[in-house]
């Protein structure tokens, strides 16, 4: 027996699906639409009796003579009750009973219509004379008097239990009709995969054998439909297999290169400058969504001047680096050769070197900056020293004035080195984390107190909302104080008098963040992401008056990250920034060990 994993038993499986699915829903449909037109039909019986009820019982007649006149009135179908109720619901005339007590309804139509509406409802199940449960379709009508107000209720109800045999009866009937339907459909869809999937298990076995190596075979056409077209294809196919082997044989080479080269983007030009074929990082790499320009046509729109041509003879290869957007590009030209050993076109393999052109600018221009940093206070000290030695030693007043200046830049000079070498020990994961459990509410609460007299001397409001339970964050104390006081210091520093600095603290699923906001000077959007550079300033001039190495944000970025969280800023120029420390609430493992 063939597996259910076969197509042919995918295709019964479908078809009797298909059959069923379409079965349920005509038939659910057909039992629901025959319902609401009995259910309809029923209501327009029952609004048909009550408006009897009203013309010839109750219009010009009096309440004594209800009940005789209520059971003269017949009914248009068999089996409606009529009743007549009072305004409160009381039954005073029945047909299901001839004299007093009659029964005592309780029905949401009744209350409708006590309340002035008409109202039909249908699935009420009360008992009969015998004590039978039966469902009921009932309506209600209120009849109103001169005054508008409620007088009569007229209320007529239906057994709904015909109704309910004759849909159970249908029910059977599509039943029957489904299991019918699916047994025809199993045996159609037999004969129908049958057919289908024989000619396809030929050529699987045909395939097969060709995989094997026999080229040499040609199977029987049966049909002149798709399936016997795809036949005639695989016998066309199996006789150009042995033609097209030798032209296999002189690609293979170039195929070679190009999977070497998959990792990087490859384009291929013949002898003749005409495309052959460029991969999908080729694409991604030049930003077009498709290659399709020939040698020459690429050399003259990427500017590639160098002196690379197509005949490159015998040289081996020659590389290029050339700018694509905001990318830069290194491409590297290598010939390839047929079996004669003639050369047949060109390989250009590129390579993405941004990010490492990236890394050499940024060295270069960390060199700049700290030969710039420490240029300016050795000058300053050469300067002021010659001064001394040219005879300012012999005025005590400026001898001690120069000496001090001299004493402040050795400082900045110190200042510089400690920071350059802690940067270092980051980098080089040579920083020990001594990690503990530290109350932030205290923590930040202490901190606002060092700072008060500061905030204070420039007429600056620091406060501190503590959070609504104790926040406990894993980290080294020391250096999550460096990163506070770094944060706080600069958002004093770089706001005028009368701003507010605010620290608060919030959380998520994953972090605790602590926001230091201020309503400083703010920083530009251009500069923003790169406030977190070594030695990048947003003001140079003002900033280096203010002191500072430039460093302060480079490091706190660091030990955040150190301790698994990250620092991250939002500002508005004009407006004020918001710098957010966010810490993991999960401990982090051990710091790294100094050496």
């Amino acid at each position: 027996m063939e597996p259910l994993r076969s197509i042919k038993w995918k295709l019964i499986i479908m078809y009797l699906g298909l059959v069923l699915i379409v079965m349920i829903v005509s038939g659910s449909y057909i039992l629901l639409s025959l319902r609401d037109i009995e259910v309809e039909k029923s209501r327009k019986q029952l609004a048909e009796y009550a408006e009897k009820i009203n013309e010839q019982v109750i219009e010009g007649s009096e309440e004594i003579h209800f009940e005789d006149n209520l059971l003269s009135t017949v009914p248009d179908a068999v089996g409606i009750q009529g009743n007549i109720l009072d305004a409160n619901g009381n039954t005073i005339a029945s047909t299901t009973t001839l004299y007093a007590p009659y029964p005592v309804y309780s029905d949401q139509a009744i209350i409708a219509a006590m309340n002035g509406s008409p109202s039909f409802s249908s699935g009420k199940k009360s008992t009969n004379s015998f004590g039978l449960l039966i469902e009921w379709m009932s309506y209600a009508v209120p009849i109103q008097g001169e005054d508008g107000a409620v007088s009569y209720i007229i209320y007529t109800r239906l057994n709904a239990g015909d109704m309910r045999s004759s849909l159970d009866e249908t029910t059977k009937i599509i039943i029957i009709a489904v299991a019918i339907s699916l047994l025809l459909a199993v045996i159609m869809g037999y004969v129908f995969a049958q057919t289908l999937t024989g000619p396809i298990l030929a050529l699987t076995k045909g395939a097969k054998n060709m995989a094997e190596g026999n080229l040499e075979q040609s199977l029987k056409v049966r049909s002149d439909d798709e399936i016997g077209q795809l036949t005639s294809s695989f016998n066309y196919m199996a006789s150009q297999l042995t033609k097209n082997m030798w032209e296999i044989y002189q690609e293979k080479n170039r195929l070679e290169i190009l999977l070497h080269n998959m990792s990087d983007g490859v384009i291929s030009f013949n002898k003749d400058g005409e495309l052959m074929l460029a991969n999908t990082a080729t694409t991604e790499m030049l930003g077009v969504d498709k290659i399709d320009m020939d040698f020459s046509t690429f050399i003259r729109k990427y500017d590639i001047n160098s002196g690379v041509y197509l005949d490159m003879g015998s040289e081996p290869s020659q590389k290029v680096t050339f700018p694509v957007d905001k990318h830069f590009i290194n491409a590297t030209f290598t010939p390839y050769y047929n079996a004669a050993g003639q050369i047949e076109g060109v390989i250009v393999v590129l390579q993405d070197i941004t990010e490492q052109k990236k890394l050499d600018d940024m060295r270069k221009e960390f060199v700049a900056n700290v030969s710039h940093e420490l240029r300016t206070p050795l000058t300053t000290v050469k300067s002021y020293t010659e001064t001394l030695m040219d005879g300012a030693m012999d005025d005590k007043k400026i001898a001690m004035e120069f000496l001090g200046i001299i004493d402040s830049e050795a400082d900045r000079m110190a200042f510089l080195v400690r920071d350059l070498l802690q940067l270092s020990r980051f980098d080089n994961k040579q920083v020990h984390l001594d990690i503990s459990a530290i109350e932030m509410n205290d923590f930040l609460a202490l901190t606002v107190k060092q700072y008060k007299i500061h905030a204070e001397a420039k007429r600056q409001e620091l406060t501190f909302e503590p959070y609504e339970k104790p926040v406990f964050i894993h980290a080294d104390r020391d250096r999550l104080g460096q990163v506070v006081n770094n944060i706080v210091t600069n958002a004093m520093k770089y706001s005028l008098e009368q701003a507010t600095i605010k620290i608060y603290m919030t959380e998520d699923d994953t972090y605790y963040k602590i926001s230091v906001k201020d309503t400083g000077m703010g920083i530009a959007r251009e500069d923003l992401p790169r406030i977190f550079e070594r030695f990048y300033r947003v003001d140079k001039a003002r900033s280096r008056a203010m002191g500072g190495t430039g460093l302060g944000l480079a490091i706190a970025k660091e030990i955040m990250e150190g301790h698994g969280g990250r620092l991250s800023a939002e500002s508005e120029y004009g407006k004020g920034t918001t710098m957010t420390m966010w810490f993991p609430k999960k401990p982090p493992e051990q710091g790294y060990t100094e050496v």
